[in-house]
């Protein structure tokens, strides 16, 4: 029997600035929505890797994650009608997003109120974006807190 890892691999990434967050607004599976910036986990990578790839594919920033925030298993989506297997991260970078001519998508930050309230972001990520308030709202207790087991 051979053992099959878990369907479609999806890593996305919080980045939070004075209280608002990065969305990407774009179109999946024929429909407009705003999703945090992340995308495909592909063979040979890591999903941090691929998560530092895909802010430099469409946003030219570096990132470095911080902690991991939701890991909420093989799911299915009614934007693409398939499975999906999503990972969140918390993540920091500097400077501002600029997306390529070749990306078909808009990177810009937001308030996560509105984001949230404007009814096109998936369940999950929500969960991931007051995760990501919610730490950043904490002390850090010491050194390396918060960091993800890499």
């Amino acid at each position: 029997m051979t053992r099959q890892g878990p369907a479609n691999v999806r890593v996305y990434g919080v980045l939070l600035r004075d209280g608002r967050v990065l969305i990407a607004d774009e179109q999946v599976g024929g429909r407009d929505v705003l999703k945090l910036p992340g995308g495909a986990v592909e063979a040979g990578e890591t999903p941090e890797q691929a998560l530092c790839r895909e802010f430099m594919e469409e946003g030219r920033l570096e990132v470095e994650p911080t902690r991991l925030l939701h890991v909420p298993g093989t799911l299915y989506s009614h934007w693409i009608h398939g499975l999906y297997t999503p990972i969140y991260y918390a993540v920091d970078g500097a400077g501002e997003p600029a997306t390529p001519p070749d990306e078909p998508l808009v990177l810009r930050f937001m308030e996560p109120g509105e984001a949230v309230a404007s009814g096109r972001m998936a369940a999950p990520e929500i969960v991931a974006i007051d995760r990501a308030l919610a730490a950043q709202r904490r002390p850090r207790a010491g050194r390396g807190e918060g960091r993800p087991s890499l």
